[in-house]
């Protein structure tokens, strides 16, 4: 089904599908009126010899250069080559097509003064599945993401390389940018007027890995709510932490909604009982899920609130209003800090989301406070010292912890001056989306190895979860079976990781 761009409206779900799923785009027909609108105004505003930035004059430092209209054509193929200046390895595939849906949804908008022809492209290159080469480092998120989006429209100018193929994964070689587009069936744009700039000066790259960070780390709270409640089984908790009660005295929407989906989870459970003389408390990390995942759900809509209104946004620089006129060279639309600072909350979020997810994983393998299960949950049939049963997979979680939280510097804090101190506040965006995708992806490796000790743990106490947590713990057991012997443990934490992350893709 296709995705309608409007310039409006756009929303994370719709850029996963476009970037994962491999949907369709088709410009509206209210976009592509005021898109010609926005081209025919801008046309008129040259002719009437008004200045416009990055048009009629240099860009950057440079503004105070005045450039003929003759060398315009010439001036915005330079502005791309010349910003194309990144490096490091490619962008994902999925990263790099959830940039160029973005873009073309602000494009859309028709407040840029974009040539039609170019929107016409660049959905063009997201329908044929061409993928251009865009290194992930280089930009600091002002003037817009510059050096990937430079790179995202090298393929346009027929230059820089690119993959193409029937699906968003392909994985093909990399080949010339121009015979990409031959290959596409796409004619190559005239890229005049302020096509240029209107590429490539925007948050694209910050906000089309946000957006997919976002959209994990949605599944990632889920997941990490039903794993939860799987160790909650194995280690024999008190329910009472999460009662309905509790959290609404506490009152945050996040701590009632985990509290309601551990309720569910646990229903009918053997060993998640209300508190008995022997047991009325639990350690932190059991009986204060509700309140540490809450909060990371809380984090997560909030992050996704921000970026939302981000994608829709007119992140560009000069605008063009079509209802009244106004024109200004002097926005900072493209300005990246309300992004950048929502991303660094949600890869917060994301390094408490893994804390406490290695602390249930530590009790479950400690003799000492697993509640009677063996050490390092041995099975009986081996033998303690000979096997070491899910030791060092703690160990792993503990690695992982320590390296997320070296990762805990906000980016959105390291502004250095750029383009000869005209630029002299940059917000880092896209470092801040970088770092929050990769805490989501080392998040979901702490979370899948609990998910393995928990199952682990069930079995070895011989007990059945609960009905609306056996759909999980069957995940675990298709892709692993119960360790009686010692193994690679490698192998089984990715293949859990697989699984449990297939259930809310």
């Amino acid at each position: 089904m296709d995705i309608e761009i409007s310039g409006q409206g756009l929303s994370i779900g719709d850029v996963e599908r476009i970037a994962r799923g491999g949907a369709r785009v088709s410009l509206s027909a209210e976009a592509r009126a005021n898109v010609e609108a926005g081209w025919a105004h801008l046309k008129e505003i040259v002719a009437e010899g008004r200045p416009v930035y990055g048009l009629t004059t240099g860009f950057g430092a440079l503004d105070g250069e005045r450039i003929p209209v003759e060398l315009n054509r010439q001036q915005q193929r330079c502005l791309i080559k010349s910003h194309a200046a990144g490096m490091g390895p490619p962008m994902p595939v999925d990263a790099t097509r959830a940039m160029m849906a973005i873009r073309l949804n602000v494009l859309a908008s028709g407040l840029c003064g974009v040539d039609p022809a170019a929107l016409d492209c660049l959905a063009g290159m997201l329908n044929a599945g061409l993928t251009p080469h865009v290194p992930v480092r280089g930009s600091v998120g002002a003037c817009g993401d510059l050096a990937p989006l430079a790179h995202m429209v090298l393929p346009m100018l027929g230059l820089g390389r690119a993959r193409i193929g029937d699906g968003p994964w392909m994985d093909g070689p990399w080949i010339d940018g121009a015979e990409a587009m031959r290959k596409a069936g796409l004619d190559l744009p005239a890229i005049e007027g302020r096509d240029g700039i209107a590429l490539i000066n925007g948050t694209e790259q910050t906000t089309g890995i946000g957006v997919l960070a976002i959209h994990d780390a949605r599944a990632l709270v889920a997941t990490a709510e039903e794993v939860a409640a799987l160790s909650l089984e194995a280690l024999s908790a008190v329910a009472d932490s999460f009662d309905e009660r509790t959290a609404l005295w506490k009152g945050h929407p996040g701590q009632i909604a985990t509290s309601e989906n551990l309720r569910r989870l646990t229903a009918d459970s053997a060993s998640v009982l209300p508190p008995r003389p022997s047991r009325l408390r639990d350690a932190l990390s059991l009986r204060c899920i509700p309140q540490v995942l809450g909060a990371a759900r809380d984090a997560v809509e909030r992050v996704a609130q921000v970026i939302e209104t981000e994608i829709n946004a007119a992140n560009d620089n000069p605008l063009f209003g079509l209802a009244d006129g106004f024109v200004t060279s002097n926005s900072g639309n493209f300005h990246g800090q309300a992004a950048g600072e929502a991303l660094d909350q949600l890869a917060t979020a994301m390094i408490s989301v893994a804390v406490m997810s290695e602390r249930r994983a530590a009790r479950l393998v400690d003799p000492h406070h697993n509640g009677g299960l063996p050490a390092f949950l041995i099975h009986p049939d081996g033998v303690a010292g000979r096997d070491h049963g899910f030791m060092i997979a703690q160990y792993t979680a503990a690695s992982l912890v320590a390296e997320m939280r070296m990762q805990a510097i906000p980016a959105s804090v390291q502004s250095i001056p750029t383009c000869a101190n005209t630029e002299d506040h940059v917000p880092m965006s896209p470092l801040a989306a970088r770092r929050a995708a990769e805490l989501v992806a080392r998040a979901q490796d702490v979370v899948s190895i609990e998910a393995l000790l928990a199952a682990q743990g069930l079995d070895l106490r011989a007990q059945k979860p609960a009905p609306a947590l056996q759909h999980l713990y069957g995940a675990v057991r298709e892709a692993v079976p119960m360790m009686v012997e010692d193994r690679p443990l490698g192998d089984d934490q990715a293949a859990v990781r697989a699984a449990l992350f297939a259930l809310h893709r």
